[in-house]
């Protein structure tokens, strides 16, 4: 992480969590000194989204993985519509397709979905997915 090449990677160099919150920054601090996600954040699918993109924003890629695979266990037709528009906007494409094949698995789940207020702003913000998801 300090050693890539990265600006974060010089002697007097300092890390700035300005784009997230304070809750977020104490978990990805936490994960990248002890290589372990706290029970709180891994239980909660909009923590570990959080603290998903800014593992990959820093490229901690050992830590990426893993939540990866806990986004993909904790995706139900609530959270799918916000999962499936990280996953394209941080270029995921396990986590998309978990989230496309979720969605597409019956109409009726579909129906469910699409009831959602996360579905209501994936229509309004990245209604390109749609052609995805119909």
């Amino acid at each position: 992480f300090f050693g890539g090449g990265m600006r974060e990677s010089a002697a007097d160099a300092e890390l700035q969590l300005c784009d997230t919150s304070l809750e977020v920054a104490g978990f990805f601090l936490h994960a990248i000194y002890t290589d372990e996600i706290q029970t709180e954040a891994w239980e909660d699918p909009d923590l570990l989204c959080s603290l998903f993109a800014v593992l990959h924003k820093y490229e901690i890629q050992k830590l990426l993985k893993r939540c990866e695979e806990q986004i993909m266990r904790k995706i139900s037709e609530e959270n799918v519509a916000e999962i499936l528009m990280m996953a394209d906007l941080l270029d995921r494409p396990g986590v998309r397709s978990a989230a496309l094949d979720f969605i597409v698995a019956s109409t009726s789940r579909l129906g469910e979905v699409q009831a959602t207020d996360g579905y209501q702003r994936l229509v309004e913000k990245r209604p390109k997915l749609l052609a995805d998801i119909l």
